[in-house]
Formats: structure tokens, sequence, C-alpha cells
């Protein structure tokens, strides 16, 4: 316990340099909550390598009292970045094909090859709480055709989930936040991914 004071401290002082005060800024604004949705909206649209949840922490930081609504915002565009990711994966697919690289076509084969693509449900939750990139499953829920009702319903528990436990680790305790949600949603990961293998066992 005796290294938390110093790690208070330190962040302290990264918390009051000259660039972070800017962001800080920036987060405390209405152009923070734009920010904030438009990362998570590419995130879940586009295979891009942004993480939303750091823009998220930010916000959180900088006004404690918008916390719920910035938790919002980041739902309600992330699932709406995983609709468009659906649509592109039904209709263009060929497009986004040639775009991927090796190893996000090795990802695409091992997910419509181990997961069972017909229940579009428990697909869904595993992307979206787990490691799994969630932009790939919305490509193989739209590429199999999978219920666009069941994907939004899933995206909403599954990405609700996860976002909620960042927000409250966050509010609660403060920098050190998402050291305290990787530990609640990988759990919460090894959980899902051991329930959907037994219901898929089951179900064989």
């Amino acid at each position: 316990m005796k290294d938390i004071p110093s790690l208070d401290t330190k962040v302290e002082k990264v918390l009051n340099t000259r660039t972070v005060s800017r962001a800080q800024a920036l987060m405390e604004s209405r152009s923070g909550l734009w920010l904030i949705g438009v990362v998570s909206f590419l995130e879940s649209a586009l295979p891009i390598p942004i993480i939303t949840d750091p823009f998220m922490v930010a916000g959180i930081l900088a006004n404690r009292s918008k916390a719920a609504l910035i938790v919002a915002i980041t739902l309600v565009t992330s699932v709406l970045g995983g609709v468009v990711a659906y649509f592109l994966a039904r209709y263009f697919f060929g497009l986004l094909e040639s775009m991927m690289t090796v190893g996000m076509r090795d990802q695409f084969v091992v997910l419509t090859t181990t997961m069972d693509t017909s229940n579009t449900l428990v697909l869904t939750l595993v992307g979206a709480v787990t490691p799994i990139p969630y932009t790939m499953t919305a490509w193989v829920v739209g590429i199999t055709k999978g219920s666009l009702f069941w994907f939004i319903a899933g995206s909403f528990i599954g990405r609700g989930f996860r976002y909620i436990v960042v927000g409250v680790c966050t509010y609660w305790f403060g920098p050190r936040a998402l050291t305290y949600a990787r530990r609640s949603l990988g759990v919460t990961s090894i959980l899902l991914i051991i329930l959907a293998g037994l219901y898929l066992w089951l179900k064989l």
C-alpha cells in the first residue's frame, strides 16, 4: 500500500502538465463529447487501430458530473458504428475483404469456423465484451445475414456492460480505473467464453 501515495503524486504531476491540461480543457467542453462519440463510432465501424476506453476515461476524469452522459454517448455511438459495420459486411463485403490484412483474414476465418454463427445474440455478446474485435463480430453477423434486431440487442447489452464497468471504475478509482476495469472485464470474458462453449456443446 505504500506505493499508492507515490502513484497518486505521479498522476497529479502528469495531470498538471501543460499538454494534459489542454486535453482536459477539450474533454470538459462540448467538443470533447463529440470527440469521444466520433472515436467510439469509428472504432466499431471500421477496422482501425484506435481504442475508445482511454478517451472515455479522460472525459470522465475531466468532468465526473457528466460520467453517465459520457458512458451513454460512448455506448450509443459504438452500437451505431457496429450497425454500419454490419451493413458494410452484408452488402459490400467484397470491398472490405480487399482491405483486410492477413491477420484480419485469419481472425475472420477463426470466427466463422469456431463460433455458432446461427445464434446472433451469443455471437454478438462474445464480440462485444471479450477481446474479440467487435467490428469483426459485426462483419460475421452481417455476412451470415444474422438478425439485425438481436445484433443491436446484444450490442447494447455487451457494450453497455463493458462501458459501464469502465465508467464506474473511472468514477470511483480515478486514473487507476483501467486496471480495475481490465480485471473485471477479464473475468467476465472468461466466464462468457465458457458459457458460450457450454451452450454450443449442449446444442451439439
